[in-house]
Order: C-alpha cells, then sequence, then structure tokens
C-alpha cells in the first residue's frame, strides 16, 4: 500500500516551519523537505531586503520614526533585526532624506511582505490537507 505524502507520524509541525520560515527566508521549506524551493526564496527575499539597503542606506531600517516601514521590513526575520541593531541611535529617518531612502524603504518592505507569504505558504502547507484527486464519473455510460 503506497503511503500519503503526509503521515501522523510525522514530527515536522507547521508551527516550527513557520518559526524558521520567518528567522531566516526559506529554512521553513527547507525543513520540510522542499530544499531547491527554500534556497529559491532565501535567495529571492534576501537580495531583496539587501538591494533595500544598498538603496536606502541602513538607517532606513528605523524601528523608532519609521514604525509601519519597520513593521514591514521585521517580516523577514533576522536581516531586519541585525539592521535595526546595527542602527546608531543619533541618526535618524527624519534627518535623512531622498528618493534612494523612499526606495530603500520599499524594497525592504517589500521583501517583509513576501517573506509573510511564503510563511503562510510553509504553516499552510502542512496544516491543511492536500485535496485527493477523484475520478469523476463517466455521466453518460453505454448502455
Amino acid at each position: 500500500m503506497a503511503k500519503s505524502g503526509s503521515t501522523a507520524t510525522d514530527p515536522k509541525t507547521p508551527f516550527i516551519a513557520g518559526i524558521l520560515s520567518w528567522l531566516v527566508p526559506g529554512a521553513g521549506h527547507y525543513y520540510l523537505g522542499q530544499r531547491a524551493r527554500g534556497a529559491i526564496i532565501f535567495f529571492t527575499i534576501c537580495n531583496t531586503f539587501l538591494l533595500g539597503v544598498i538603496l536606502g542606506g541602513k538607517e532606513m531600517i528605523d524601528p523608532h520614526h519609521a514604525k509601519a516601514w519597520f513593521c514591514a521590513q521585521a517580516l523577514t526575520g533576522t536581516p531586519a533585526l541585525i539592521g535595526a541593531l546595527a542602527q546608531n541611535s543619533q541618526y535618524s529617518i527624519n534627518g535623512i532624506y531622498g528618493r534612494g531612502v523612499d526606495w530603500g524603504q520599499v524594497y525592504a518592505g517589500v521583501a517583509g511582505l513576501l517573506n509573510l507569504l511564503c510563511i503562510l505558504d510553509v504553516v499552510m502547507h502542512r496544516a491543511l490537507p492536500l485535496p485527493s484527486k477523484k475520478i469523476p464519473p463517466e455521466r453518460n455510460k453505454p448502455s
């Protein structure tokens, strides 16, 4: 008898996969055995966040003055937390203006929102059972 993809004895829980996916983008998928998908997610989200930091500088990750943007950026997990810890308290986003800062906040925020979608994907993938593929009965049977 063939085994299904998800068994009741599978120790991999959606909660742990979600936490891992938040800490390191793509780690939840890697934990579940989807190694290629995890690597693509890691590469995409980290590079999008890094591009935001390159465009806006590390000062655009500002948990004190740009709270809404930081909430979106914090969804990337460890990269945003490292950026927040690297802040110099003398400088704030209020004293820094320009298109680069704006684009940097947008890129880093979009990276966080993309990671939120990946977190939901990894949690829902394990929490919800996959629909079974049933063959519909034939309507027109020859007599």
